[in-house]
């Protein structure tokens, strides 16, 4: 069984803790891919270099970086250089690390026009260096987990061009958990879980169906829209958004801390090779409906994609 860790680069994220975790699950057997994000990093080389990180927001409320040529080179040096110290750590802990920091594991298509909002106007911005993601080089890494490597992938992809392009790192998790069939994608960072005040968090909601997704979705904001489209994307058993500052984040995520989205057990699942099956829930579903009160009301919530979107023209990605 394979299942994929998505660690968050923002502030505020200590990854020792997680990665010690990790290695002992790993020692125990079990198979984990891990996917980084390297937004601190980035944000502090780009201050270091003297071209400060700017962001875009879309007019469906995401947030992205702007990834300019020069941007680009930052980034993609940040994320490299937290991909080695990741890969180092894990090694010094024991386990057998593979480090998959360049533009060959995840394969994107280059946005030709972002839509972003500028002074409350939509503009159009044509210089930007992200990407939608296409493909995953599912083979490589399945053999690379057969030989007890844990794979470490940056998030960072080659366009169609064969340029570097910057790419959300939870659709990179999610792309990947898809593509390898994994039973559960765990996405990490300095948030509990989807929260119904953000300011509260004891608002936090424990679980829902990824059907459901319409009702919860207006409870999102900023990078967590991106995290509930991730669980979309992955089409895995189960996406749990959880605390990455917790002493033992990815023992207390599995046991039912965070928010746990589910893939419903009456619609198929896809695989990589075009495989197609069913998979029922987790057993601990009902525990963790138990400590969650679902909001009464329904919300009007626009469904995914409803905004109009010329061909070759998308909002920004958020990574």
């Amino acid at each position: 069984m394979t299942q994929v860790l998505k660690i968050g680069g923002g502030r505020g994220i200590d990854s020792a803790v997680t990665l010690s975790n990790l290695v002992e699950r790993v020692g125990r057997g079990e198979r984990w891919l891990l996917v980084h994000g390297a937004s601190a990093a980035a944000d502090a080389l780009a201050e270091q270099v003297g071209y400060p990180a700017q962001t875009l927001v879309t007019p469906g409320g995401h947030t992205s970086r702007y990834t300019d040529a020069r941007t680009l080179e930052i980034y993609c040096a940040a994320a490299a250089s937290v991909n080695q110290q990741l890969v180092a750590r894990l090694a010094a802990l024991g386990a057998r690390a593979v480090g998959l920091a360049g533009p060959g594991i995840v394969r994107a298509r280059r946005k030709t026009a972002v839509r972003a909002l500028v002074n409350g106007r939509q503009v159009m911005i044509h210089d930007d260096y992200t990407g939608a993601i296409t493909g995953v080089e599912g083979d490589l890494l399945a053999r690379l987990l057969d030989q007890g490597y844990v794979p470490v992938i940056a998030p960072v992809a080659l366009g169609e061009g064969g340029e570097r392009l910057n790419i959300d790192g939870d659709l990179a998790a999610a792309n990947i958990a898809r593509a390898l069939g994994a039973e559960t994608l765990v996405i990490l960072s300095n948030v509990p879980g989807l929260l119904r005040d953000v300011n509260d968090p004891s608002s936090l909601i424990a679980a829902f169906d990824l059907n459901e997704l319409e009702r919860f979705e207006p409870f999102a904001s900023g990078r967590m829209k991106k995290k509930l489209l991730a669980a979309q994307t992955a089409q895995v058993s189960r996406t749990i958004v959880g605390d990455a500052r917790l002493e033992r984040p990815l023992d207390a995520a599995l046991s039912g801390a965070g928010t746990h989205i589910f893939y419903p057990s009456s619609q198929p699942l896809s695989h990589a090779g075009g495989e197609r099956g069913y998979r029922p829930f987790l057993p601990n579903r009902e525990e963790i409906d138990q400590q969650s009160t679902f909001v009464g009301a329904r919300r009007a919530a626009p469904a995914w994609g409803d905004e109009p979107e010329a061909e070759g023209i998308k909002e920004a990605a958020s990574w």
